[in-house]
């Protein structure tokens, strides 16, 4: 790659073939206001490889106090066309370009004008559009993010039918090193260290793995046929067994055995979220993905574990024993990857799929099996004809009635759109700055807030919500750049994801608060 100095750092968080997919990846920008360009910004600078600017608006002198990508001289310019060549300066790797056509009339054009997007971003559009373009991406299976940025508030929403991901990338992970019933290898590996003939610097240096393999062996023999320990006391028992093992308080080998004895006890299971994936292989499409899902499904039920992960996490340990055993991972790996491998063949030739998938892909898939999951999310229409409680869907009482929680916000924002549908305005756009100029869009927005809590059954009052509304409505219907870069960042953090297909996109809707600085993740 040749602009891989540049972007060394990030290549560190998704690999060669992230960067690859995001350099291919064609954006498509409804709306070209602050929130939109900081988003843009996002994705420019990392290397997104086009993005198309759709907007009809020209620039005002309202844009130049909260958009920092214009300047005076590109009032009354096309907006979309300033901020397009402002943004290209930033990255001279990514291609952009811009459309003087308003958000609606492009809506309109139906499938045809977003075929060749891989990803739509929408900035602030009301309900009633964004669920004719979620069907519309619905249909070209293209992720949607939708963002709405109003005052010191806002919310995004992703959406897309389907997102598979191999590469979830946890927090924390437990790792994929089998000590519970280790593989013949590693068992041969693990029994053929004598601990009483190894000098005091050798004995310090066996890697934990050992350490723990060998403190289950003498703890399953003391137990009277018990397979782990499971209770407080049995694992205080295996604790035990470690540290007696160990000849020096300095052995940092043994600091590590005892810090990661929990994987000792932990039995080996598939995680729901994989099962849920191999449970669906039957039905699911011929992608890359699926086919390989296919091949681990079938291999689990020929083995009964997935594909091992062959990494090693970092240990104390003499070179030579660590070499040893990196290469007993990376050995069973490579075998596991080659079974998996003829899966595939196999299956491609049974389901007719012309070309192969890409060997990089399956070594990848298998050493991330542990974390693959498939992401559905709810449609807008679902969203807006809203499931019971029973069936999953959000419970507005308690949520209304908890003090940390942001929902209220998203109501006044839902009534907020309903009213920018009726009146062709935002809420207090128009009126003046006196409390009794905001008195009729604040009853208007009042009731079409009521409209929304009772779609939900709710039997919380209105009143519940009246400060969020009195608040949209003193917005007026500005947008502070403080609040879109706030939201840019984590719009182009999801783009990135759902681009890369790496890490887990947030599940679905993003309420943010800056006036307490708070966020709440809510699927809606």
């Amino acid at each position: 790659m040749a602009t891989s100095d540049k972007y060394d750092r990030q290549l560190r968080l998704w690999g060669a073939h992230g960067q690859r997919a995001l350099m291919d990846a064609k954006v498509c920008m409804l709306g070209s206001s602050a929130i939109a360009t900081e988003a843009l910004k996002n994705l420019v600078l990392p290397g997104i490889g086009q993005f198309t600017i759709v907007d009809s608006a020209k620039v005002e002198a309202a844009d130049l106090g909260h958009n920092f990508f214009l300047e005076e001289s590109d009032l009354g310019k096309l907006r979309s066309e300033a901020a397009c060549k402002w943004l290209l300066e930033m990255n001279p790797d990514v291609q952009g370009a811009h459309i003087d056509q308003d958000s609606a009339k492009a809506v309109g054009q139906g499938k045809e004008f977003f075929r060749h997007f891989s990803i739509v971003i929408a900035c602030q559009l009301t309900e009633t559009l964004a669920s004719q373009l979620g069907r519309l991406c619905e249909e070209l299976q293209i992720p949607l993010i939708l963002v709405t940025s109003l005052g010191f508030v806002g919310k995004i929403r992703l959406f897309v039918a389907e997102h598979s991901v191999c590469e979830t990338k946890p927090d924390s992970e437990f790792g994929d090193l089998r000590l519970t019933d280790p593989f013949p290898e590693l068992r041969r590996f693990a029994d053929s260290i004598d601990f009483a003939s190894l000098n005091d610097t050798e004995h310090a240096h066996v890697p934990y793995v050992v350490i723990l393999i060998r403190a289950l062996d003498s703890w399953r023999k003391r137990s009277e046929g018990r397979t782990l320990p499971k209770t407080s006391a049995e694992k205080d028992e295996f604790k035990d067994i470690v540290s007696k093992m160990r000849r020096s308080p300095q052995e940092a080998n043994f600091d590590e055995a005892l810090a990661n004895a929990y994987k000792a006890w932990m039995p080996y299971v598939i995680p729901d979220a994989v099962q849920q994936v191999l449970s669906r292989v039957a039905s699911a499409s011929k992608s890359d993905f699926w086919i390989v899902a296919r091949a681990v499904s079938q291999f689990v039920r020929d083995c009964g574990k997935l594909p091992l992960a062959g990494t090693l996490p970092d240990m104390t340990a003499s070179t030579d024993m660590f070499i040893k055993l990196q290469e007993i991972y990376s050995s069973r790996a490579d075998g596991d990857f080659a079974a998996i491998t003829a899966h595939v063949a196999t299956i491609q030739k049974e389901l007719g799929v012309d070309g192969s998938t890409p060997g990089e892909f399956v070594k990848r898939f298998c050493q991330n099996a542990l974390n693959c999951e498939v992401f559905r999310f709810r449609s807008l229409e679902e969203e807006f004809r809203p499931p019971s409680v029973e069936e999953g869907g959000v419970d507005l009482d308690e949520e209304l009635q908890d003090d940390d929680s942001l929902v209220a916000w998203y109501i006044a924002l839902r009534a907020a759109d309903r009213f920018r549908e009726d009146q062709n305005h935002w809420p207090g756009e128009l009126c003046g700055d006196g409390a009794s100029d905001l008195a009729g869009d604040m009853a208007t927005l009042t009731g079409l807030a009521t409209k929304v809590l009772s779609s939900y059954k709710a039997s919380v009052s209105v009143d519940s919500v009246t400060k969020m509304v009195e608040e949209v409505v003193r917005y007026g219907g500005c947008e502070l750049h403080t609040t879109s870069s706030v939201l840019g960042g984590i719009v182009s953090q999801e783009v990135v994801k759902l681009v890369t297909k790496q890490y887990s996109p947030l599940c679905n809707t993003l309420l943010f608060d800056g006036l307490q600085g708070k966020m709440q993740v809510v699927e809606m």
